[in-house]
């Protein structure tokens, strides 16, 4: 079953998440509008990789599973290609918490990155799809699931991740620059954040 109340949030123009910060230790602090149902986020952080992560994201508390969706831009063509945006699930706000998202990068490269265990490494499964513009970030059970689309949702199973994840987690949108004295903006629309049980 789906909450109505979460699912009419995302449908009514409410926005879904209206809290926000920097995760780790930002140069520049990052940002955020809600306009007609957009998200447009601007953040710098030089990475979110290997044991820690900077990068900043809107974000609310969700319990149990969920899906999240939503339609990504980049604005302009970006100092790095590196960049990346997406859709993530956190343990916490720490910089080296356990965490898996959808990340998809300047260059195209869109990966499943994860790191198991707070202060691990980070590893990703890449997707096939290249710089696709709707994404989607699904957790069930243990189940971390990742489905992407070139101008449209996708409607087939995607890339799946076994990660057990406390019941209560950090569900958001996060946008990195790559650049620690360089801010970048990216656009989500058509935001929409199911809770199941």
């Amino acid at each position: 079953m789906i909450l109505a109340l979460s699912f009419l949030a995302a449908c009514s123009g409410t926005p879904v998440f209206e809290n926000a910060c920097d995760v780790g230790y930002c140069k520049l602090p990052g940002n955020f509008v809600y306009d007609k149902g957009v998200y447009t986020l601007t953040g710098a952080g030089t990475n979110m990789w290997e044991q820690s992560d900077e990068f900043f994201m809107v974000w609310k508390e969700v319990s149990g599973n969920f899906t999240l969706s939503a339609r990504i831009a980049f604005e302009g063509e970006g100092i790095n290609e590196h960049r990346k945006m997406g859709l993530i699930i956190r343990e916490s706000l720490e910089a080296d918490a356990k965490y898996a998202d959808v990340a998809v990068h300047g260059d195209g490269l869109t990966s499943l990155q994860y790191r198991r265990e707070k202060g691990d490494i980070t590893r990703e499964i890449k997707s096939d799809n290249q710089m696709p513009d709707h994404i989607i970030l699904e957790r069930a059970g243990d189940k971390i699931i990742m489905k992407t689309g070139i101008g449209k949702y996708p409607e087939q199973p995607g890339d799946t991740l076994e990660l057990a994840m406390p019941q209560k987690c950090f569900v958001g949108l996060f946008i990195c620059s790559h650049e620690a004295d360089i801010p970048e903006t990216g656009y989500f629309s058509d935001v929409r954040l199911e809770i199941k049980k």
